[in-house]
């Protein structure tokens, strides 16, 4: 698409700070006629594809175990320890048409309502019960989401990394009376199941990997628990998902019953919880409005990119309104939607068969900075460990097409072949949301794998703000606005952003039909992140660039005022020196007593050890070990400055020191959120004593 000379985005006649897109002078509400809630989504799409191929998925055929012997942790110099290591043999892609998931949908809708939700007399306070969906990103999911879409049941969701205190929360609060989970996750249901009196049935699939014994306890517990009064009385049980759809094959409900259940748009579609990066998750209340037009607007802005050839992977977190609206986008527009696992995405993760990438060779792929730096690093770690030759050869070639863009096709070819291979050979555009991915790793991507696209977007608003389209590409930008919103910056004078600044800056204010209208049981909240005309509080600093695109500085609670009164941007120096190759985690921290930040980082262990052979350092052990020597601290301190220096910046925002963590953060051990985002105040609790010692405080 030709864009020479346009603005992404326009300022409105009542109010120059007010931005819409340039695509739409109104805000747009609908992706399509007759589609004014999620229960009109399917029967538009079955309407219009019918017998075109929707999504494909992969079975898990056999679970491969090996041993491997590596350093014990905490033991001595050279000590080691057996560990057993889990590998999937996967099947080959399998079809699944849009006529296919209809009636899928059919029957686990009526399923359900046989079992009795929807008819056992017990309601909650918007009239509907509520259902769980506490599973990994699959068919299945969108299966149950539509199927409740199709029912008028509110959904919940719960990130399948949560231990059970979380799940209870998730599961509690909202008085949820079914949940869908997968057989692998049963284990930690059955520890909050008394904690959550109000569920009464449990749906879970991937039968064939369920721990019987658990199936049992659960049943037991369920089967004393009763639905509704009377002679109308239903008993507690659990079962398999073909089981449930069994039921509804055998008890289908017809299409006239459905008519009088079809949702209203303003009634609930979901409560999606955030993953919980600056406390207890919040219950963000998502209405079919609101998710119609978050699809209307990411329709109408993305879908001139798509191709009749194009396959869309998915692998993130469904329980992520960013993962949940881009694959109704894809669907919506008849691009075929690929479900794979991060444990199978690559050769290295699958034994006797194809990774993901490989199996179905996506064009398009979604995903969050996190995942985006292990790609990288790890070409990275391949090239370190190649022949002298062969990186000359890389390096030449990867200046070459930054520097002369016409030399792209040929080098695609001959130097950066074996890359784009490892994901599939067709990956033509990588969509990146959920933080701001470091303009290293965005320019390093485009250059070897394919075009890197930035994106913005929150819970609140349904998943999409912004996306950085092909024609309005640039570095350190996450692109136009969707035309479902509209955006102002608002002043936030206390650290000198101004709209009436040159580039324009401030807080960013999104206001339109997809932004929620608050927080489930949290009035507080609500009453402080939006304002009596609509407009919903970000949180981030944002800037107008000169192209019509938003960029965003930081956010504001990450903002961090020094002895000297400069402020620094914490999130933006996390993306400059997370983008160091021997880094694999980096929290930056700023006491505001204190002349510079310092950093807690976790080593990239397969490209520091290559680094440090290479500088002549030698270092054996663990991780743990590593984590310990001071030669070590010293050149990951000098790579993570060296880097800094590279992205720009200057002074204040250079590390004054480093604290090696031999330790990986993940979900699991809290450090990470669900989305795999820094869980800032339990990192800088973990690290109380090293902090303080580090600014000499101790």
């Amino acid at each position: 698409m030709n864009l020479f000379g346009k603005k992404a985005s326009v300022p409105q006649k009542e109010d120059s700070n007010i931005r819409r897109s340039y695509l739409s002078k109104e805000l747009v509400t609908s992706p399509a006629d007759g589609v004014d809630t999620v229960a009109d989504v399917l029967p538009w799409m079955v309407k219009k594809y019918g017998n075109k191929v929707a999504c494909y998925n992969r079975r898990i055929l056999k679970i491969v175990e090996e041993k491997k012997t590596v350093p014990k942790k905490g033991g001595a110099e050279g000590e080691t320890e057996e560990k057993l290591w889990k590998f999937f043999t996967m099947s080959e892609p399998q079809p699944h048409t849009y006529n296919e998931l209809n009636e899928s949908v059919r029957r686990t809708a009526s399923g359900m309502r046989h079992l009795g939700l929807g008819r056992d007399g017990w309601r909650d306070e918007d009239g509907k019960e509520r259902v769980g969906v506490y599973a990994e990103t699959s068919m299945n999911w969108q299966i149950m989401s539509h199927s409740l879409a199709r029912m008028g049941h509110p959904l919940t969701t719960a990130y399948t990394t949560l231990g059970p205190e979380g799940l209870q929360h998730s599961l509690h609060e909202p008085s949820v009376r079914l949940v869908f989970t997968n057989a692998s996750l049963l284990g930690t249901l059955l520890k909050v199941i008394d904690e959550c009196p109000t569920l009464i049935w449990v749906v879970y699939d991937r039968e064939e990997d369920a721990d019987q014994s658990i199936v049992d306890k659960i049943s037991e517990k369920l089967s004393q628990r009763r639905a509704g009064e009377g002679e109308n009385a239903i008993n507690g049980r659990i079962l398999g998902m073909q089981e449930l759809q069994d039921l509804g094959k055998e008890n289908m409900v017809g299409d006239s019953i459905w008519k009088q259940e079809r949702p209203k748009r303003d009634d609930l579609f979901c409560i999606m919880y955030t993953s919980g990066s600056t406390g207890a998750p919040k219950g963000v209340l998502l209405t079919h409005h609101n998710i119609i037009c978050s699809l209307a607007g990411t329709k109408k802005l993305l879908q001139p990119e798509f191709r009749p050839d194009d396959v869309f992977l998915a692998f993130l977190p469904l329980a992520h309104i960013l993962e949940l609206l881009v694959e109704m986008t894809f669907y919506f527009t008849g691009v075929p939607v690929a479900y794979g696992t991060v444990k199978t995405l690559t050769q290295e993760s699958v034994r006797n068969c194809d990774g993901d990438m490989v199996a179905y060779k996506p064009s398009i792929i979604v995903g969050v900075p996190a995942v985006y730096e292990l790609i990288r690093k790890g070409i990275v770690k391949k090239i370190h460990e190649s022949p002298a030759v062969v990186q000359s050869v890389f390096n030449l070639a990867y200046h070459l097409k930054k520097t002369v863009p016409m030399t792209g096709a040929v080098l695609d070819k001959v130097v950066f072949a074996k890359a784009k291979a490892a994901t599939g050979g067709r990956v033509r555009l990588m969509m990146n949301g959920g933080a701001a991915l470091s303009r290293t790793t965005q320019e390093f991507l485009n250059t070897t794998l394919a075009t890197a696209l930035q994106g913005y977007g929150a819970t609140e608003t349904c998943g999409m703000c912004c996306v950085l389209t092909p024609g309005f590409f640039q570095y350190s930008t996450v692109g136009c606005i969707v035309p479902s919103l509209e955006v102002k910056l608002h002043d936030y004078p206390e650290a000198g952003y101004l709209s009436s600044n040159n580039p324009p800056q401030g807080e960013i204010w999104l206001r339109g039909g997809s932004v929620t209208r608050g927080y489930y049981k949290r009035p507080d909240v609500t009453k402080e992140s939006f304002t009596d005309d609509g407009w919903f509080r970000t949180g981030d600093i944002g800037q107008w660039e000169a192209n019509g695109t938003l960029a965003i500085v930081d956010r504001i609670k990450n903002l961090v005022k020094l002895r000297s009164g400069e402020y620094l941007a914490l999130e933006k120096l996390e993306s400059s020196y997370g983008s160091c190759d021997v880094a694999q985690n980096t929290m930056v921290y700023a006491d505001s007593d204190a002349d510079r930040p310092i950093a807690i980082v976790v080593p990239h262990e397969g490209n520091l050890r290559n680094h440090l052979k290479a500088a002549g350092i030698n270092v054996e052990g663990d991780l743990e070990q590593l984590a310990k020597d001071k030669q070590v601290k010293e050149y990951l301190l000098k790579e993570l400055r060296s880097t800094g220096q590279k992205a720009g910046l200057k002074g204040p925002e250079i590390l004054q020191d480093i604290i090696v963590s031999g330790e990986l953060w993940t979900p699991e051990g809290g450090q990470l959120t669900a989305a795999n985002k820094i869980q800032r105040k339990v990192i800088v609790k973990q690290f109380e004593k090293e902090i303080k010692e580090t600014y000499g405080k101790s």
